[in-house]
């Protein structure tokens, strides 16, 4: 009788309180249909609201919940559903100038607006010529939400990252405090200097039919510099 090979059955999936953040991967880079982030510092984070607390786990499995306090709070102030697990970063980037106000993920901005009025407010103009503005460490640090694993018990790591990224604009209200990552499809053409002139040096390409596989590194997400002007 011939050997017969037979594909092993998909591991179970991780109870959610064993996920810890997605690791970026080498990844296909540049893509006409890419979703493209600003590549956002600090402390990569997965927050967990269970309706009426939040708490942050970072990439190690490190509950970090009572140094961030505040941020766990303001979480859970935002949420707009029982129950979510986000991915996110605590990072001072955001609140460098500080405005709060959303902007629509179906939106269609023009040239400079998506960061003008999304991250850094209406002064970014008066940034633009000092690209190598350095990030105040005396400001407020926040949670920049830049997914979502699960809402009210229903599991999205199977959902394509486009999806996700709907479901997370209606998820959260967003604040000084809580915010929901800006993105782009290509050509982002002048996005890069509005993006370089809030300070940020890289930029995370996104496959948007992307699945999210917690503690693993995902080929479909990669960071790269930011390209010339």
């Amino acid at each position: 009788m011939p050997f017969i090979r037979r594909t092993p059955p998909p591991a179970p999936l991780l109870d959610p309180e064993q996920w810890r953040p997605q690791r970026y991967g080498k990844g296909h880079g540049r893509t006409r249909d890419s979703i493209i982030e600003p590549s956002w510092g600090g402390v990569r984070v997965l927050a967990r609201y269970d309706g009426s607390e939040t708490r942050l786990v970072d990439e190690d499995g490190v509950d970090c919940t009572a140094e961030f306090a505040g941020i766990a709070g303001a979480i859970a102030a935002a949420a707009l559903a029982g129950e979510l697990i986000l991915d996110g970063f605590l990072t001072v980037e955001p609140t460098q100038l500080g405005d709060a106000s959303p902007i629509p993920q179906e939106w269609t901005p023009t040239t400079g607006q998506i960061m003008a009025q999304y991250l850094v407010g209406s002064h970014v103009a008066s940034h633009m010529a000092t690209p190598e503005r350095q990030i105040d460490p005396d400001r407020s640090i926040a949670f920049v939400a830049v997914d979502l694993l699960l809402i009210d018990g229903s599991r999205l790591l199977d959902i394509p990252l486009l999806e996700r990224k709907r479901l997370l604009d209606g998820a959260l209200r967003p604040g000084e405090l809580v915010r929901i990552t800006p993105f782009v499809r290509p050509p982002i053409g002048s996005f890069v200097a509005t993006w370089r002139g809030a300070g940020f040096r890289a930029l995370a390409y996104k496959s948007p039919n992307s699945r999210y596989i917690p503690d693993s590194r995902n080929d479909d997400w990669s960071i790269l510099p930011m390209p010339p002007q």
